[in-house]
């Protein structure tokens, strides 16, 4: 499991709307990630352990368009 925690710019406050708009962003495009935390400001992917380059990095750029998108 991997976790990004986000906040908002400048801070180190805790950013619960974008961190579910990213989600629904993603998920949109078919890339299931959680959100968690106190906060509810933490992203969490549980990718397979025998996930291959190919398969990771098209996640993964689903979601950066997901991030560069909002």
């Amino acid at each position: 499991m991997i976790a990004v925690e986000l906040v908002h710019r400048d801070t180190s406050d805790p950013d619960p709307a974008f961190t579910a708009a990213v989600a629904g962003a993603a998920r949109e495009q078919g890339f299931i990630v959680l959100t968690c935390g106190t906060y509810g400001n933490v992203l969490r992917f549980l990718p397979p352990l025998a996930i291959n380059d190919e398969l990771l990095n098209e996640g993964l750029d689903v979601l950066a368009e997901a991030f560069a998108s909002l």
